[in-house]
């Protein structure tokens, strides 16, 4: 029965050590990315809209439900997505929008102290997908 028990605890540890591992991102990195990547879109449209106020935002209640590794521009990094809070404050009052989807792109930097918001752009003449990627300064920094 010890031969039985053994051996089956061997073929346990080996399953779960094969087993992919979920990574844990840190929910404040990947708030500041949607953030960054919030503030980008917003750019983006001001200027054909001729918005001239900017909207300020908090990004909260982060929960990453799937990831998977890749490799962008020969850098590890992940695509991520799941769920945020967002509350917008308006001129009209605060709107607080609940399980907001988030579709994400984190590269790890080399020297590993830094994360960058990766972004993808077709390109109708490039055959390699075109990326851009973009410093993720934590807030405590501006």
């Amino acid at each position: 029965m010890r031969r039985v028990t053994l051996l089956l605890g061997i073929v346990i540890g080996f399953l779960v050590a094969c087993s992919p591992v979920p990574i844990l991102f840190d929910r404040d990195l990947v708030a500041q990315a949607i953030s960054l990547q919030l503030r980008q879109n917003q750019e983006k449209l001001a200027t054909p809209l001729k918005l001239s106020d900017r909207l300020t935002w908090s990004v909260d209640r982060v929960n990453v439900t799937d990831s998977e590794s890749l490799t962008i521009q020969d850098l590890s990094a992940y695509h991520l997505q799941g769920t945020y809070r967002l509350t917008i404050d308006l001129p009209t009052g605060t709107k607080t929008r609940h399980n907001q989807p988030f579709d994400l792109y984190l590269q790890g930097q080399k020297e590993g102290k830094s994360w960058r918001l990766a972004r993808y752009f077709a390109s109708k003449t490039e055959t390699e997908p075109s990326w851009k990627t973009y410093l993720i300064v934590p807030e405590d920094w501006e």
